[in-house]
């Protein structure tokens, strides 16, 4: 999709300080944007306010590419091998609950990007919902899928039969899908370290009222700040993305739970591993993980079949297993997400990867055998982990 011209510079708020908020936060403040940081606390924005407002990146990707090394290498570090870090500055914080607490605060939201987990961004859009409008524009950038879906129900049930007095009230929404790696360290509250430099994709989603209403300014203005950033970012059609969200779905699905219950990274996922790693010693190994794809993709493919039948020539067996082959041999050195909040203790997003694929598998009468089990068994580790902390 052509953007012309440049985004506005206008003040773009982002709530969610993870891993992903602060890497989209600082690139979008290095863009010349007004960044205003949505955090859980006020005790957060008191600390985000003593550290200087600002958040540090690490670009740990660069450590694959000598000439982008040898500029951001501290060779004065002890080690000699530490990434310089380098500095969005000038960036408000406030608390959620200051924005309707304070007068002053509670202004108009005209652009916001939520990057909470999945299953934090219900929660998130109701915490800000008082600021948001017809004129607003929303980015919602999640693993799985479904939290869309969540938000209409809960805050816009029957769009079409009150479009009247909905028409006033619902922003339009920007979905998008990241594949850049990163991840934040407890030490670190507001450094995130950018680990692999890959891809991200937007779509505005099409509205549910009949006839939709024009996109606002501000949609326009996000998607340009939006496809300005050094990120791999692209803004491409509803259509295209929602095959893209599929199919990173699916990936998700075959490949997080199985590395959050192992403890493996991405790469034993597939045969054969990448050189330099080591081998596995169950001669059968290989022979069951092939298995396991096979069946596992299988089943995604057959719930894809039902659910959206004009995807089916895309949505193949084969076209699944060779994308999350593909996602698993780039990925191969990454230690997933699920994995991550596993090992620190935290709720997994496996409700809307597996659990989803669950549920959409009975809304169209397709068993889903693997992916029950694969879900069943991440909410028994959760639960496990949460009674041993």
């Amino acid at each position: 999709m052509a953007l012309e011209g440049r985004s506005t510079g206008s003040r773009i708020h982002v709530l969610g300080a993870g891993a992903v908020g602060l890497l989209f936060a600082a690139h979008l403040r290095k863009s010349g944007h007004p960044i205003t940081l949505l955090l859980r606390s006020q005790a957060s924005a008191e600390r985000f306010a003593r550290s200087g407002g600002r958040i540090s990146v690490v670009d740990d990707w660069a450590r694959s590419q000598p000439s982008r090394k040898l500029l951001r290498i501290d060779s004065s570090s002890s080690g000699g091998n530490d990434m310089v870090p380098w500095l969005a500055e000038d960036i408000q914080a406030m608390s959620t609950a200051s924005l309707h607490n304070d007068k002053d605060q509670q202004s108009h939201i005209d652009k916001l990007v939520i990057t909470t987990k999945a299953h934090d961004a219900l929660q998130a859009y109701w915490s800000v919902r008082g600021s948001l409008n017809s004129k607003s524009t929303v980015v919602l950038l999640q693993n799985g899928m479904g939290t869309y879906e969540a938000i209409q129900r809960e805050f816009y049930p029957s769009p079409q039969q009150h479009q009247r007095e909905l028409i006033s009230e619902i922003p339009t929404f920007i979905i998008g899908t990241n594949a850049n790696g990163c991840l934040r360290v407890p030490e670190d509250e507001f450094t995130t370290h950018h680990t692999a430099k890959v891809s991200c994709q937007f779509a505005v989603r099409p509205s549910l009222l009949n006839p939709p209403p024009p996109l606002p300014p501000s949609t326009l203005d996000m998607l340009k700040a939006l496809s300005s950033l050094p990120l791999g970012a692209t803004i491409i059609n509803w259509s295209d993305l929602h095959l893209q969200l599929l199919l990173k779905l699916a990936a998700n699905a075959v490949i997080s739970p199985v590395t959050a219950l192992t403890g493996c990274r991405n790469g034993y996922i597939v045969p054969p591993p990448l050189n330099g790693t080591q081998q596995c010693a169950d001669a059968g190994y290989y022979d069951s993980m092939r298995s396991y794809l096979s069946s596992a993709c299988a089943e995604i493919a057959a719930v894809y079949a039902r659910a959206h039948p004009h995807l089916h020539c895309e949505l193949t067996t084969q076209a699944i297993e060779e994308y999350v082959s593909h996602i698993a041999y780039s990925s191969a050195r990454n230690r997933s997400s699920m994995l991550q909040d596993i090992d620190a203790g935290r709720q997994t997003e496996a409700e809307w990867i597996n659990g989803y694929l669950v549920r959409l598998g009975q809304q169209h009468g397709v068993p889903t055998p693997v992916n029950t089990l694969l879900y069943t068994l991440i909410k028994l580790k959760e639960a496990a982990r949460y009674h041993m902390s």
